[in-house]
Order: C-alpha cells, then sequence, then structure tokens
C-alpha cells in the first residue's frame, strides 16, 4: 500500500513538517544530489529561454521550471548548497568531451 500524507500525518497541522522531511530524506543524500542536478539541467532553470519560444512551449519549459523550484523550497538548502547545486546542473548540460583517457 502505498504511504499518504493524510496516514503519515493524521492530524493537518502535522503534514506541513512531515512532507518536508520526506522531501529532504529523499533529496538530501548522495543520489539525491545527483537527481536534483539532473533535474536542474533538464528543466532548464539555471538557463535562459530560447527567444524564439512559441507561448506553448514557453508554458511547458514554466511548468517544469515551478516543479523543481517546488523542490527546492521543501528542502530548504543554504545559499553556499544552492550554489553547489546550481555549479553541478551547469555541468550536467556541458558537452561531453572525448579524452585520450577514453580511448
Amino acid at each position: 500500500m502505498w504511504h499518504s500524507l493524510k496516514r503519515v500525518a493524521v492530524r493537518r497541522k502535522d503534514r506541513p513538517a512531515a512532507i518536508e522531511r520526506a522531501y529532504r530524506s529523499v533529496f538530501l543524500c548522495a543520489e539525491g544530489e545527483l537527481v536534483l542536478a539532473d533535474l536542474a539541467a533538464e528543466c532548464g532553470i539555471y538557463q535562459a529561454p530560447p527567444a524564439d519560444l512559441s507561448a506553448r512551449a514557453s508554458g511547458y519549459l514554466d511548468g517544469r521550471k515551478a516543479l523543481y523550484a517546488r523542490i527546492l523550497a521543501m528542502i530548504r538548502i543554504s545559499p553556499e548548497e544552492h550554489a553547489a547545486l546550481q555549479q553541478a546542473a551547469r555541468l550536467e548540460t556541458m558537452p561531453d568531451y572525448e579524452t585520450d583517457e577514453d580511448f
């Protein structure tokens, strides 16, 4: 059976803290940090949108960014952690170059 917020925190006033703990436990670990960097790169949260974006595509992109922003709001990371996450996300968007080590 899937867990739900109403089952985990029966009292309504306990729900915000319970969901924040759940987000933090998922995203504030080594694997969660990788996922956050990947999600940031995929949704383009730290990139300017293309100039020729249609209204529909712009709305879609805004929705992706809003969902990512919700995750950030729920985990409440420090400015230093946010800067590190931003740097990791930017590295994800850089092209891969083959080196002599790859041969």
